[in-house]
């Protein structure tokens, strides 16, 4: 009796099993096919060659076959299909990629491949020659890259262009192209929101020289590109300069009403004759320009009065050129709900007000380090980190470079330091203070300073800050640093004290005390006078915390501080930090709560002394740090 053949086990016997080279398998085989000629099912002509194929495999990868193949098209039932437009050569490597996955791109085939692809739409060849023309990117092709980039309205490509010839400026400005330029393609570039590699006046001046080229059929485009010139960059002495040139001469004869339209430029005008009377300085302006005499009373007008406001010309330090650049929050560091302890790097994004992730700082993740802005360059200095359950303290330094997205070490501090502060000022950075557990500091009640040189990239000592102190607040006011507070751990005592220190004597000179104990503070300068935010104090009785909540400010010209405000939420561990007239208040825990983390970036104007809640963050974070930084308008999106 035959019994059939059962096999029972106790576990689960369902096993799936997936094969990791199947796809390359199927391809290979469907190549094959192809080789031998078999199961062909349809012939593409182009240019009177024929292409067989096998329909499945060109509907697969090409949306543009798929529709002809599936969609009840005519297509469907022929088994000759006519490629119009599409040359021989194109159909042959777009094939090719479809049996194989490969594809080879040169100089002589990629406008071929690539308008081929974007006809029959293979994504990913569209992608290769896309990238094969960013790498391939210079100064002479890139005029003609950009026509194409428009043509098969690839903007990935279009921006890195815009982003290659503002980089290149200089350069590009210079070349044989650039005075035959369409007036449309340069608006495009200059006001395509990209860094320049020169200042703004050599842009100025270049768009005078293609001005100057052909000037009678450009005459009607200069208003436009014009509006481009970020006028505010450029100074009286640079713009005295171009005054009497050709290329000026014949920009104000071109076009007559030049002023009306661009008033700023009167102005700088104005600026270069400040010793002539009124009709002397009419007669200095109109001099090179015959067309402006006729409309010598809004001169008249604009030579009295300006036509528009004098711009606040402010120059950036460590920036050529401020174009494509915008100041914007800076946040480092700390711990995050979500991850803890942390090494990345955000920035405030202006649109969304979001804050994205921007670079990572590259070392052990880290707090309580040093953060500083020099020549609109990022430092972080020193900071501690968890080695098996222990803080250790370090040294280390590095500096990112925010025009190229680029780290790279400096020279180590003498000594290891965390929660102490590093302060830039015109030209030096100061290291002063720290956790006097965190490093031999000896037995003197001093807090131990030290200066860096960006130029020489040595670091030094200098005189000690009265009081061995750490959570301590400073900013710079030219070349002095000012610093204000702090706590003494091992005495349990928050100080109250301010002081300047002056590097032409190397010495700290005391000022008026603030109006309360402040330690785990922000200080910060803004129309001439300091600022102190945050904090806390001891009681003095119970030894407890006490959150400070007024916002304080100090005027030199008395010595004395005054209360401006006080905050609308109280913060713990978190930072406060100056751009342009805000103070920005973020991440901390909630009136001290751990629990209760900050989540909205509030800001208090200074001018108007209110408040204004942000909007919340995805992101909780704490013991963090912060600062203002100058960055490109497209940052990288890498994360």
């Amino acid at each position: 009796m035959n019994y059939p053949l059962a096999l029972h086990v106790g576990l689960e016997d369902n096993v799936r099993f997936e094969s990791t080279d199947h796809g390359k398998s199927v391809l290979a085989g469907l190549q094959h096919l192809r080789e031998m000629q078999q199961l062909f099912d349809v012939i593409l002509v182009a240019d009177s060659r024929e292409f067989p194929a096998h329909r499945v495999v060109l509907a697969s990868c090409s949306d543009y076959f798929r529709a002809m193949f599936t969609d009840g098209l005519r297509e469907c039932t022929e088994s000759r299909v006519s490629l119009n437009g599409l040359t021989a050569s194109s159909i042959a490597h777009l094939i090719d990629f479809a049996y194989n996955s490969t594809i080879n791109i040169d100089s002589d085939n990629v406008l071929d491949v690539l308008s081929g692809a974007t006809h029959v739409q293979i994504l990913p060849v569209i992608s290769a020659c896309e990238n094969y023309l960013k790498d391939h990117l210079t100064i002479e092709n890139c005029v003609n890259t950009a026509k194409v980039a428009e043509l098969f309205s690839l903007r990935h490509l279009q921006q890195h262009v815009m982003n290659f010839v503002c980089r290149n400026w200089a350069t590009f400005s210079m070349c044989g192209d650039f005075h035959h330029l369409m007036p449309q393609f340069l608006v495009s570039v200059l006001s395509s929101g990209y860094p320049v590699n020169c200042k703004e006046i050599d842009v100025f001046l270049s768009v005078l020289s293609w001005f100057s080229y052909f000037p009678t059929e450009r005459t009607n485009y200069i208003v436009d590109v014009l509006q481009c010139i970020m006028l505010e960059n450029i100074s009286a002495s640079e713009f005295e300069s171009i005054l009497c040139s050709k290329e000026w001469i014949e920009l104000t004869d071109g076009c007559p009403k030049l002023f009306e339209h661009f008033p700023a430029l009167a102005n700088l005008c104005n600026d270069n004759t400040p010793s002539l009377s009124v009709e002397d300085t009419i007669i200095s302006v109109t001099n090179y320009s015959p067309n402006i005499r006729s409309n010598l009373s809004v001169t008249r007008i604009e030579l009295r009065q300006p036509l528009c406001k004098p711009f606040k010309r402010h120059k950036i330090p460590g920036l050529i050129n401020s174009r494509g650049f915008h100041s914007t929050i800076i946040v480092a560091g700390g711990f995050r709900k979500e991850s803890g302890m942390t090494n990345n790097v955000l920035y405030l994004d202006s649109c969304s007000t979001s804050l994205r992730h921007l670079t990572k700082i590259p070392h052990l993740d880290q707090i309580n380090f040093g953060m500083a802005v020099f020549q609109n360059q990022l430092y972080i200095v020193g900071g501690c980190f968890n080695d098996h359950m222990q803080e250790i303290a370090h040294p280390f330094g590095f500096q990112y470079t925010p025009t190229t997205d680029e780290w790279i070490s400096i020279a180590p501090m003498h000594q290891e330091r965390c929660r102490f502060l590093l302060c830039a000022t015109e030209d030096r950075i100061y290291a002063i203070g720290g956790d006097p557990f965190a490093s031999d500091v000896g037995p003197e009640d001093v807090a131990p300073c030290e200066v860096y040189n960006p130029k020489t990239n040595k670091w030094r000592y200098i005189s000690s800050l009265p009081g061995n102190r750490s959570q301590l607040a400073g900013t710079s006011l030219g070349k002095h640093v000012l610093v204000s507070g702090g706590i003494q751990e091992n005495e349990e005592k928050v100080f109250q004290d301010f002081y300047q220190y002056d590097p032409r004597t190397d010495r700290w000179s005391r000022k008026a005390d603030l109006l309360t104990a402040r330690a785990d503070h922000s200080m910060f300068v803004w129309e001439e006078k300091v600022y102190v935010i945050g904090g806390w104090h001891l009681d003095s009785q119970t030894n407890q915390r006490i959150m400070a909540t007024s916002i304080d400010s100090y005027d030199f010209s008395t010595d004395s501080w005054e209360v401006i405000g006080s905050l609308n939420r109280v913060r713990t561990y978190g930072t406060y930090t100056l751009d342009k007239d805000s103070i920005y208040a973020i991440g901390g825990w909630c009136g001290g709560d751990h629990s209760q983390k900050c989540r909205t970036i509030d800001t208090f104007n200074l001018p108007f002394q209110t408040w204004a809640q942000g909007r919340e963050q995805n992101i909780a974070l704490w013991e963090h740090g912060s600062c203002s930084l100058y960055l490109p308008k497209f940052v990288p999106t890498s994360s």
